[in-house]
């Protein structure tokens, strides 16, 4: 897998917790390809900033407006920057 900057681990972690239902650590871990160390250091950083939130009493995180926002801004920004060709830069 190739380098991935943290903007774009904090879209993977989003998109993988985009349910209604809400989404165990478990899952969001195999969704964004993280190690359970990784995802923690992650997700501290996402509550701190109000982009995820944790349902504590069913232990399911669940991605927050801001954090909906984050994702559409995302996604517009790589749509303006086509990323699948290859530069030499």
């Amino acid at each position: 897998m190739k380098y991935r900057s943290r903007t774009d681990i904090f879209a993977s972690i989003l998109q993988s917790a985009n349910s209604n239902k809400g989404v165990g650590i478990t899952t969001i871990m195999y969704k964004s390809f993280l190690s359970h160390y990784q995802l923690k250091k992650y997700l501290s950083i996402m509550l701190e900033n109000d982009l995820i939130k944790l349902e504590e009493d069913e232990h399911l995180y669940r991605i927050t407006e801001k954090g909906l926002r984050f994702l559409q801004l995302f996604s517009n920004i790589n749509e303006l920057i086509d990323t699948t060709k290859e530069y030499n830069v």
